[in-house]
């Protein structure tokens, strides 16, 4: 494996594991429908402004979040718009899933009561 190969997987990882928070993911979300202030986020998530500050600082430093200064304010935006995209094809991929496990929860039931007939 070649050296620039490694170090594109080292960014996955990382930014991957920025992603792994349901928080974080909802911040991405709410976000990705325009930029919102840290104010705007804690009025709407609800959340102390301690725990969405490191959330925020875990998303900035894996590169996903830019913000910039707006008199008072800090203003939050993606730096990688593309996140929007990936973040909505793992849930549609998710959904598929989720369709397909109670699919198959159904044909166990069905499957047990054919079996409780035959009893």
């Amino acid at each position: 494996m070649n050296p620039r190969s490694l170090q594109i997987y080292e960014l996955q990882a990382e930014i991957c594991k920025a992603l792994a928070h349901p928080l974080r993911l909802r911040i991405l979300d709410l976000i990705s429908a325009g930029e919102k202030s840290g104010s705007q986020l804690l009025e709407i998530l609800k959340i102390p402004k301690a725990n969405l500050s490191q959330h925020l600082a875990v998303l900035k430093g894996a590169g996903i979040l830019k913000e910039r200064r707006l008199g008072l304010s800090r203003i939050l935006a993606l730096a990688i718009p593309q996140i929007e995209e990936a973040c909505e094809l793992i849930r549609k991929v998710l959904a598929q899933r989720l369709q397909l496990q109670g699919r198959e929860a159904e044909r166990a039931r069905e499957v047990l009561k054919r079996q409780k007939r035959r009893a």
